[in-house]
């Protein structure tokens, strides 16, 4: 009897080892089993079954990177904005300069201009990368989606410094010199891409723009010669194919048509490649042509991302509102559906079916949840739609849903001051001190803009008397404060906080507006007079420019 129970308790200590101990060990070993098959199958191209994997593992460890970058690859070839919550996920799992530089480039992706999402994420590197070649890469990339080519110049020369035996920093300089009107730079420029045209690194880099420069100056043989070298290449791109097509349409050469032909039909079980081609018809001014295209493909293919969104690149490029509307209603998109009501929401814009389009457009809005990628895909949208109050809405909920997305308060603050919302402001700046209570100087604009509003007053004087006591050599703070004591029936105490301020801050337009109203109140209107003069040609909010005009009639 007791070999039995100690028989039983044997087995029972086994199997409650087993399950402290061997199952741990069991799911680690079917994570990176899965992960390891998910970077197999994309190697592969096979990309169903490398989600499937990733996913797998993914569901044993969200934190697993290999996974995390297999999804965010296979994001960025169905072009999805999801890959922007990939590479912010790796970022935070291994925050190496390298993936918040990931994270930048994605940034740029998916957002629209002015890019502050990836303005913010490069500034934060500031100091931990300024001596990286890579940083100052994606500085100049920024720089060029802002157009500004001198500044995208400067950062490519800083990265050519730091790294001078990376010959891609060479070729973006030369690329960019491509456009300067001095005959001694274009022809140096020229001359570096002829010679990196050989490089073992940078060679088919360097053909692919020699044949777009040399079409852009309508160089059509040299086009040729440069893309057939290219065509030659085993490892040449889909994009390089398209290249030879373009100079195929310029030079009306009877082999284009057979060419997009065998391209269309090579492409057919690649909707990456299927959305490259339609791109490239959509950009040629061949729009009915691709739709006609994506419309006979197999039905499987067709409804493979990116396929989906090429099909509505070529309604838009035709403006085929209500086909789109009718195509969109037959479709799911899974995880992107919220793309596809945000598309829909723009069809009944369009078809004046206002009810439709905000109704589809919250319903963009719950499907995209708390996703950066697709939240930041709708602003997008919405800006370039000149949807100005779905613009406002998209990125308070980023705002409130993301603290560490200090570019999307950023981005409201500048579209209040422009459109002089002071209670958009202050609902702004009392965010911002929310989450950083020692931003003395949100804390100050949230005081300033409740006085000009009239908005829960107490708290507004407490908070410009706490603020001055912290701060006093601050000017704006002693002007908010001036202001606060001028509201509660002491001017003179207000003049004197500001009399104490150097004559040089008084005269800042920000600071001179209220030391103005305060000498105007007390009946100095002569001196008075000079400082609303200066504040006046500034750019002030409604209840600012009231508070003047009142001031100057008393004068």
């Amino acid at each position: 009897m007791k070999k039995a129970i100690l028989a039983s308790l044997i087995v029972a200590v086994g199997c409650l080892g087993f399950w402290l101990y061997g199952r741990p060990a069991y799911r680690r070993y079917q994570e990176a089993r899965a992960a390891r098959q998910a970077g197999q199958y994309l190697a592969n191209k096979d990309y169903r079954n490398a989600s499937l994997c990733a996913r797998q593992a993914l569901r044993v460890n969200p934190r697993n990177l290999e996974a995390c970058h297999v999804m965010a690859e296979l994001a960025e070839k169905s072009h999805s904005p999801v890959v922007l919550d990939w590479q912010q996920r790796i970022a935070e799992v291994a925050p190496t300069v390298q993936n918040k530089l990931m994270l930048a480039s994605a940034a740029l992706r998916v957002q629209g201009p002015p890019f502050t999402l990836a303005a913010q994420t490069l500034d934060d590197l500031k100091t931990s990368a300024d001596k990286v070649a890579a940083y100052h890469a994606v500085l100049a990339e920024l720089a060029l989606r802002r157009k500004r080519p001198a500044e995208a110049i400067a950062q490519f020369e800083q990265a050519s410094r730091l790294d001078p035996t990376n010959e891609l920093h060479q070729l973006n300089l030369a690329v960019l010199r491509l456009q300067s009107t001095n005959a001694t730079e274009l022809a140096a420029a020229r001359a570096t891409l002829d010679r990196l045209r050989t490089s073992t690194n940078v060679g088919t880099v360097a053909l692919r723009w020699l044949v777009a420069v040399s079409v852009d100056r309508d160089d059509l043989a040299t086009a040729e010669r440069f893309s057939r070298q290219l065509l030659a290449d085993p490892h040449c791109l889909p994009d390089d194919r398209l290249q030879q097509l373009s100079i195929l349409q310029k030079s009306k050469s009877p082999e284009f048509k057979p060419y997009l032909t065998s391209l269309q039909q090579q492409a057919l079980t690649n909707a990456a490649d299927i959305y490259g081609i339609s791109a490239w018809m959509i950009s040629h001014n061949l729009a009915g042509e691709a739709l006609a295209w994506l419309t006979d493909c197999p039905a499987k293919v067709r409804a493979e991302q990116p396929v989906p969104l090429a099909l509505v690149d070529c309604y838009l490029a035709q403006k085929d509102w209500q086909g789109l509307d009718t195509s969109l209603q037959e479709q799911k998109w899974g995880e992107l559906d919220f793309l596809r009501f945000a598309f829909l929401s723009r069809t009944a814009l369009e078809l004046n079916q206002k009810l439709a389009a905000d109704s589809r457009w919250r319903t963009a809005m719950r499907d995209a949840g708390d996703r950066l990628g697709p939240l930041t895909s709708l602003l997008k949208m919405a800006a370039s739609e000149g949807r100005d109050q779905a613009k406002e809405d998209v990125l308070w909920h980023i705002a409130e849903h993301f603290p560490g997305e200090r570019w999307a308060l950023r981005d409201l603050e500048r579209i209040y001051l422009t459109s002089g919302n002071t209670y958009g402001l202050n609902k702004v700046y009392t965010t911002i001190a929310s989450y950083d209570p020692k931003n003395f100087a949100a804390q100050n604009d949230e005081a300033a803009t409740a006085l000009l509003l009239g908005l829960n007053l107490p708290k507004a004087h407490r908070l410009a008397k706490e603020i001055f006591a912290q701060h006093p050599d601050q000017a704006i703070v002693a002007s908010t404060y001036a202001y606060s004591l001028h509201l509660q029936g002491r001017t003179k105490d207000g003049l004197g906080v500001l009399d104490k301020l150097k004559p040089a801050s008084l005269e800042t337009p920000s600071v001179a507006l209220y030391y103005g109203l305060l000498l105007s109140a007390s009946g100095e209107t002569n001196k008075a007079a000079k400082y609303l003069g200066i504040a006046r040609k500034s750019d002030l909010l409604p209840e600012e420019k009231a508070l003047v005009a009142a001031a100057l009639r008393q004068s």
